[in-house]
């Protein structure tokens, strides 16, 4: 079963005092991580903004999934109208990179910027290395020209602020060009998963990390009778990404199945280390089945897709079928001769048998 989806943004439009529409995006957590793909979120921007008058971007997160961070980006660089971006307090990491798509960036003047190189967690032998290597280097590239774009400055020195982890007053930031307006101060709030990430960062300053506060705590409950012994609150930490995607490789290098990592990611939503080893479980079976079909190349799609082996059985059924092109034959092969059914794929009948049988599922 997969995670529910959770989205990490708010988006609606509204008239504001001078008759127009603004369309405003609100992004006050980690971007991409948790379910509601940058695609959805691009889909639902063209609904709201194709009758806006303007957008406006709020900007309050530690970062996230740098391409879904590109995409959002794209979107908005599409978008016809006016675009201002504002920090409501913090825009680090991919967050920063959202900002870049504002033709005005407004940063009050407690608000933080932060921009760094992008980063992941990778498994495979020497080549593979070499290529995740390459594609961070090539995401490096983009992010310098969205930053460029903005700001001005040389790739060279770019690159340098990105090596360094740079942290950027609002002051700091429109010196540089990454930023236009300063506002007046507002009171800096994040999420405790925001304050997580941040914390995770190696450069970010400490008087930020102190600065942030909870969000407002939910109301109270009636108190117990004062007869009744309360029993201590315990309250349950949200799940870290990093460590939770460290799980998931793992679980699937000792599968033996390190390349469906980043399916096994995707289905998962990384909601908890339970549904990562389910999510392996029922890809160990998927696997089995695309081999026995002679079809391993979709066994990354079906489990990314959160198929069971049985939709799975069903679909490298119709998936054979359709490729056949000889059609079902009842009678038996004669001794030293091969159908071209053998030829060009698994037998359809025991495909079919092979369906109709029960397999106990790793997931409820």
């Amino acid at each position: 079963m997969k995670a529910k989806q959770r989205k990490w943004y708010d988006l609606k439009a509204a008239r504001n005092a001078a008759g127009k529409t603004v369309a405003e995006l609100r992004i006050y957590d980690d971007i991409g991580f948790w379910g509601t793909t940058a695609k959805a979120f691009v889909n639902e921007l063209d609904s709201v903004a194709k009758d806006a008058d303007e957008v406006l971007v709020a900007v309050n997160s530690g970062g996230g999934d740098v391409f879904d961070g590109f995409a959002i980006y794209n979107a908005l660089r599409r978008y016809s109208g006016k675009v201002t971006a504002r920090v409501d307090g913090i825009a680090a990491s991919a967050a920063s990179l959202v900002a870049m798509a504002g033709d005005t960036i407004v940063m009050p003047e407690n608000a933080m910027m932060m921009i760094h190189n992008a980063w992941t967690i990778a498994a495979g032998d020497a080549a593979a290395l070499r290529k995740t290597a390459e594609l961070l280097d090539k995401t490096r590239d983009g992010i310098v020209a969205a930053y460029r774009n903005k700001c001005g400055l040389a790739d060279d020195e770019i690159v340098a602020m990105m090596d360094a982890e740079t942290w950027m007053t609002a002051s700091e930031a429109k010196e540089r060009g990454f930023a236009d307006q300063i506002e007046a101060p507002v009171k800096l709030q994040a999420s405790v998963r925001t304050g997580e990430l941040l914390a995770r960062f190696e450069h970010t300053p400490e008087a930020l990390l102190k600065a942030l506060e909870a969000p407002p705590a939910e109301p109270p409950k009636a108190a117990a009778p004062a007869t009744l012994a309360s029993a201590p609150a315990t309250t349950t930490p949200p799940p870290d990404p990093g460590a939770l995607a460290q799980h998931a490789f793992a679980a699937c290098r000792a599968a033996g199945l390190p390349q469906l990592a980043e399916a096994v990611v995707s289905a998962s939503a990384l909601a908890s280390n339970e549904a990562i080893d389910a999510v392996v479980a029922r890809a160990k079976d998927i696997a089995g089945l695309c081999t026995a079909a002679h079809l391993p190349e979709l066994t990354a799609q079906f489990v990314a897709d959160g198929l069971n082996a049985e939709q799975v059985r069903a679909r490298l059924y119709d998936r054979v079928m359709a490729a056949s092109t000889t059609g079902l034959s009842n009678r038996q092969p004669q001794a030293g001769h091969e159908t071209t059914e053998r030829k060009t794929g698994p037998h359809g009948p025991s495909i079919y048998s092979a369906r109709r049988k029960k397999t106990p599922s790793a997931l409820a």
